[in-house]
């Protein structure tokens, strides 16, 4: 018997199959225009393919209803196609939203897309239809080595500053995630420079922190996530961790909406974004910001995690708002209704060409605004921008770029 044949058919869509009825397949999600609430167009994956209907919200629910209705079987066609969404959560925004900022109807309280294009990715990994190639490699290094670079996990401290020694219990915890200590090793050393120069200490938890998990939620391998998680959770609480402190968008996002439904309660801590210690730290004059932008143009990017998927908006505005001399300016699609990077949902690594014209799509929104930095919390975020940003004359830049050290 085949695996496909020993997992229940379609085992996670069943249990989200009402949300995929809550579609009026109207196609809001396809060009909705609303200039009183800054909307500009939703789908970044449909605006760079064809155009068909399953490379937007309603086409994919309409393949979800089929699905679930026996008039339509698992393919890799299908899934070639349903892997190729940023999962950014755009859709969901749209649906059902009016050109009145307080009207919205009820329907979107539900109405979930993510979360159902997850499932329906978790349902086509047990068909044996996914993850793509790329991703597979990704995630089999995220089991075997708990993170999703095909690093050693032992190399998950190797950032830490010379003669800077940290607990591995405490009241607060940094969650490093994955990108940051493989790949951006100097953001996380100046993250962790400024708390303990503002007296902040973190503890971290190696060698009990894993990859969050992210990744292999959005492609759909939720066996793995659900393991990486329970063991993250139970590490943290062994730690003492009251709150626990991350940088990266995808880990806040899974540490807020993902681990409470997989832990089945409420998290034994407090999850906080670093823009929010920063932020404190700096009204309590304990930090102070460069200098060296005055007379600059500085826009900010949403990463879809983090803004769209948690509503976390403000704290890196109000941190950029106060460099000295700046001139802080919105991008016409911001907020709530904030383009895209690309390289969200397992893009960068199943599509990567797609990731790029869709990040291609989101400078020349900083470039309309006339923007000389895009700022951003998002180690995804600030990757995939940067090489089209930087062929435009425009800067890629973390908020912890902007203090002093």
């Amino acid at each position: 018997m085949t695996k496909a044949q020993e997992v229940e058919k379609l085992r996670h869509l069943k249990k989200l199959g009402d949300i995929a009825y809550g579609c009026i397949a109207c196609g809001d999600c396809r060009t909705a225009v609303r200039y009183t609430v800054g909307r500009y167009k939703v789908c970044p994956v449909l605006e760079q393919t064809p155009g068909f209907e399953p490379f937007f919200a309603r086409g994919k629910m309409q393949i979800i209803r089929g699905l679930l209705e026996g008039k339509l079987q698992p393919s890799q066609e299908l899934a070639n196609a349903v892997y190729q969404c940023t999962t950014c959560g755009d859709c969901h925004a749209t649906c059902h939203q009016s050109m009145d900022p307080n009207i919205n109807l009820n329907i979107s309280r539900y109405l979930d897309h993510t979360k159902i294009y997850e499932a329906l990715r978790a349902d086509l990994v047990d068909a044996g239809f996914g993850p793509m190639p790329r991703q597979s490699e990704v995630l089999e290094w995220c089991e075997k080595e708990h993170n999703p670079y095909m690093e050693p996990h032992e190399k998950r401290t190797a950032w830490i500053p010379e003669g800077v020694e940290l607990s591995s219990k405490g009241d607060l915890v940094l969650f490093m995630g994955c990108t940051e200590p493989y790949r951006q090793p100097e953001l996380i050393q100046k993250t962790i420079k400024l708390l303990l120069s503002a007296g902040v200490t973190p503890a971290v938890i190696h060698p009990e922190e894993y990859c969050c998990g992210s990744v292999a939620l959005r492609t759909g391998a939720r066996d793995l996530a659900e393991e990486l998680a329970l063991h993250n959770i139970q590490s943290l609480q062994e730690s003492g961790a009251k709150e626990v402190m991350v940088h990266c968008a995808g880990c806040y996002r899974t540490f807020k909406k993902d681990y409470p439904e997989i832990y089945g309660k409420e998290l034994p801590f407090k999850v906080v974004h670093v823009t929010e210690i920063l932020e404190r730290l700096l009204k309590e004059g304990k930090l102070s910001l460069k200098d060296d932008f005055r007379g600059k143009k500085l826009t900010y990017h949403d990463p879809c995690h983090l803004g769209r998927h948690c509503d976390f908006f403000d704290p890196p505005r109000e941190i950029i708002k106060m460099v000295p001399g700046v001139d802080f300016v919105e991008m016409r699609r911001n907020r709530a209704a904030a383009w895209c990077c690309g390289a969200g949902g397992g893009v960068k690594s199943g599509f990567p060409e797609l990731a790029a014209k869709i990040a291609g799509v989101r400078v020349e929104d900083a470039k309309e605004v006339g923007a000389d930095y895009i700022v951003t919390v998002c180690p995804f975020c600030e990757n995939n921008l940067c090489t089209t940003a930087e062929k435009e004359g425009i800067s890629v830049l973390d908020v912890v770029d902007l203090f002093k050290i």
